[in-house]
């Protein structure tokens, strides 16, 4: 029996004793070799579905043939049904729901002597999470953890991996002075973890009293430092592998000074690379709208600087940090 939610277009599939309902393709081809019905029902998720019609059908009927002597509307929707998606059972689907509120990245909290913006996109919305990341946090000296990075590859399979990197090293920074010793701490830890986990990331200390800024990288793109007036430059800082490639691996520390009113900028690739993009002409393009975006409030630059993700000539996860520190 294959049975469909008609006002969802869902697929709920059962034949003779096994249930194959959240294996549609399976169903059908068993469904072809049986003496069967086809049912449409109101509700794919009861197990006790009020049933619209069942239609008697021959073996090998189709689809087509199938939904022939039905009302159209209901035949337009019997085919949707047929066609879609498995979706998964509400006690899955809860589970979805929480474990993608668990590793999503929340807005971060305010901070005092920064102003934050930031922007995230996954490159697949049906899961609504990926493989990047970012992180604001305050360390027990007062400076501030400003974290971005990106999973290798994108989708729900990234975003186990992304939630546990994303955890050790916020756990490894809290009792790690150096940004780059926190970073090859991750990465031992990642080169004993079974299974394949690469990930790039950027590490910045910022103390918002002093402007000292501190940043570390893990083979990922360069960040943006602007002035005050809003004059932006390239800081291509000295990096190492991405984590979990290789054990006992150096992450060099660099030191900048972030002027008060200046503007640290945070991207994955996503945002300034493509196939026919390169990273260095993304950057140069970063560079220049942020240039362009002078007088606008953090958000407006924000949200100004995302629209370059619709350009890249790909979809990928897209995340971009801004921090703007306030006049001491």
């Amino acid at each position: 029996m294959v049975s469909g939610g008609v006002g969802a277009g869902r697929l709920v599939v059962s034949s003779g004793t096994r249930d194959h309902r959240y294996d549609p393709a399976t169903a059908w081809r068993v469904y072809q070799q049986e003496d069967g019905s086809l049912t449409v029902s109101t509700d794919a998720w009861q197990e006790e579905a009020h049933t619209l019609m069942a239609i008697r059908t021959d073996w090998y009927a189709d689809a087509a043939a199938a939904a022939g002597g039905m009302p159209p509307d209901v035949a337009g929707r019997v085919s949707r049904a047929l066609g879609a998606e498995p979706v998964a059972p509400p006690p899955y689907r809860d589970f979805a729901e929480a474990f993608r509120a668990g590793v999503s990245p929340s807005h971060p909290e305010p901070v005092g002597g920064l102003d934050l913006a930031v922007r995230h996109r996954p490159a697949q919305d049906e899961f609504g999470v990926g493989g990047d990341w970012y992180d604001v946090f305050t360390l027990d000296d007062g400076q501030v953890a400003l974290v971005v990075g990106d999973v290798q590859g994108h989708g729900a399979g990234t975003a186990p991996i992304m939630a546990r990197i994303r955890t050790l090293l916020h756990a490894y920074a809290v009792v790690t002075p150096d940004p780059g010793r926190a970073l090859g701490l991750v990465n031992d830890f990642l080169d004993r973890f079974p299974g394949p986990a690469h990930a790039t990331c950027t590490l910045a200390y910022l103390d918002p009293a002093t402007g000292r800024l501190r940043v570390a990288r893990a083979a990922h793109p360069p960040l943006l430092l602007a002035d005050p007036a809003g004059t932006p430059r390239i800081e291509d800082v000295e990096g190492g592998l991405p984590l979990g490639m290789l054990a006992d691996q150096a992450y060099p520390c660099t030191t900048l000074t972030v002027a008060p009113g200046a503007t640290l900028v945070l991207v994955t690739d996503g945002l300034v690379e493509g196939p026919q993009l390169s990273l260095d002409r993304g950057m140069e393009r970063l560079a220049h709208r942020f240039e362009r975006s002078r007088g606008l409030d953090l958000e407006a630059t924000a949200e100004r600087l995302f629209g370059l993700a619709d350009l890249t000539g790909h979809r990928d996860d897209v995340t971009l940090l801004l921090a703007r520190t306030t006049v001491r």
